[in-house]
């Protein structure tokens, strides 16, 4: 047992040097209840609509920002131009972890070369070949395609090793021979280094960009890599510049496919920050249908987050689309603060550093209660202000910010251990729920909580804490129970019950 211990903290070691790391899309998707639908994955789709299109295009500029790493074993395509037509014509691209293609004009012999920028375009019809005629290579290096399995396309491709950071992704006109102009694709980083990738060459000499934009976050199949991971990362994406300026809006709107490809399971949000649009990926869950499409609201100057620090934790409150809740949110903060090192303490296990930072955003549009995730808590502003001193509400969110369990327990006992921190160690002096004979340890939330304060006070003492370890460490299964009490969950369930007086 103990070998077995030391292996899985072995495996939590290497789990913490990647940042993007999660568990495989199958054990997620089981967890939470949902299918897994083919590769490849549009995780996340924004869309821009301006007022009206843009005449004489010469250029299109979109800001992306990593927020860190990705590892070249994942598949992971960012696009700032995940559709943009003009005249009618339509082209698409962004960044990957592995681009692969034909490495020249006459090979047809499938390479791979990790990480680097890409720009396509599909024939005017999508159903007539292209051919390569459209396409000019920026070096040797560059890779090339023309195809038809995903409608008739032309592409180029060119290795470029982006890190975490901010890139500009831009398509610049050049020069018209003929009846067709040629576009070519650079990515500018954040130090003013231009990388280009290639040229395509489109029908016409005098273009008008159409009245919409969007972009998207994809996981993706290769060859080499047929079936990747979902990377926790995070994307911000700028507001698209055509001709050096940005495009007045009508709207922007989130938009997350799951019926029809490319669909995707439900792993990421999309929010506004400031001017930008800012996609969270992380583990999978099962999305309120009602949420499924949502608008952003842009604001025209950066967001004011309220820091609360002291030395041992940082709170950053966001309460921006809900002004008149500002001095709850700083007192939210506080106790976030405040609260941070002492739920760490209550839920230590070995090898395990705790975060220190969460960020508390109170979300107007929000129809529920709160949720966490990636180090965020999202509380209902409706639900703040109808119930202003539910202070255990965000104990127990912050809970599950510092549990940082890996994507397999059962959501019950996850629940459970959360008000369990609330209702013994925040408010014990709170009333008890009264159970009823149909009552589960499976119901989770303060149910599960009494049966563990019960089995804390009066068989063992520490079961929290050996239940918090195996659950961190992905390792938890009915069996613990009986290792750490000696008895199975069941019968103290049975046990438990007989201490009560149950109508």
């Amino acid at each position: 047992m103990k070998a077995l211990i030391i292996m899985a903290l072995l495996g939590a070691s290497a789990l913490a040097e990647d940042l993007c790391k999660q568990p495989p899309p199958e054990e997620m998707a089981k967890a939470a209840g949902v299918r897994l639908p083919p590769l490849p994955w549009h995780v996340a789709n924004i869309w821009w609509d301006f007022e009206r299109p843009v005449e004489h295009f010469t250029s299109l500029e979109v800001d992306v920002t990593i927020d860190r790493d990705v590892p070249g074993d994942y598949n992971l395509y960012i696009s700032p131009c995940g559709i943009a037509k003009i005249n009618g014509l339509q082209f698409y691209g962004g960044i990957q972890t592995n681009i692969n293609g034909w490495a020249n004009k006459e090979s047809r012999d499938r390479v791979h070369r990790g990480k680097g920028g890409i720009f396509s375009r599909w024939s005017s019809d999508k159903t007539t070949p292209i051919g390569l005629d459209h396409v000019r290579t920026a070096a040797e290096d560059c890779l090339v395609e023309s195809a038809g399995y995903e409608g008739e396309f032309a592409s180029v491709r060119r290795p470029f090793a982006w890190t975490k950071g901010t890139y500009t992704w831009c398509i610049t006109k050049g020069k018209t021979e003929g009846e067709s102009t040629w576009f070519s694709c650079t990515i500018r980083d954040a130090k003013g280094a231009v990388h280009e990738v290639g040229s395509l060459r489109f029908e016409g000499s005098d273009f008008t960009f159409w009245e919409k934009h969007s972009a998207f976050v994809e996981v993706y199949s290769t060859s080499k890599i047929p079936n990747s991971g979902i990377p926790k990362v995070n994307v911000t994406f700028g507001w698209p510049r055509l001709n050096g300026q940005k495009v007045p809006l009508k709207k922007v709107s989130a938009y997350y496919p799951d019926k029809g490809p490319p669909d995707s399971p439900d792993c990421a949000w999309v929010r506004a920050e400031g001017e930008n649009c800012l996609v969270e990926v992380g583990p999978i869950f099962k999305r309120d249908e009602a949420k499924r499409r949502h608008d952003l609201v842009p604001g025209s100057k950066t967001r004011t987050v309220s820091k609360i620090s002291s030395r041992d934790a940082t709170a950053l409150v966001d309460t921006h689309d809900a002004a008149d809740l500002k001095e709850w949110g700083g007192k939210a903060g506080t106790l976030c603060v405040e609260w941070f090192p002492k739920i760490a303490t209550l839920l230590p296990s070995e090898g395990f550093v705790s975060p220190k930072e969460v960020a508390l955003y109170l979300d107007p549009a929000m129809t529920g209660v709160a949720h966490a995730a990636n180090g965020r808590i999202t509380i209902s502003a409706a639900y703040v202000r109808s119930h202003p001193d539910d202070w255990g509400m965000v104990v127990h969110e912050l809970t599950h910010v510092v549990q940082a369990y890996p994507s397999g327990g059962p959501g019950w006992l996850v629940e459970g251990i959360a008000d369990y921190i609330r209702i013994v160690h925040f408010e014990p002096l709170a009333p008890r729920p009264k159970l009823t004979r149909i009552a589960s340890y499976k119901d989770a939330y303060k149910t599960t909580a009494m049966f563990l304060e019960w089995i804390e006070t009066k068989r063992q003492p520490g079961l929290v804490k050996g239940l918090n370890g195996f659950l961190r460490l992905g390792k938890y299964r009915d069996e613990c129970w009986t290792e750490l009490t000696g008895k199975s969950v069941d019968d103290l369930w049975r046990e438990f019950l007989s201490t009560l007086t149950i109508p």
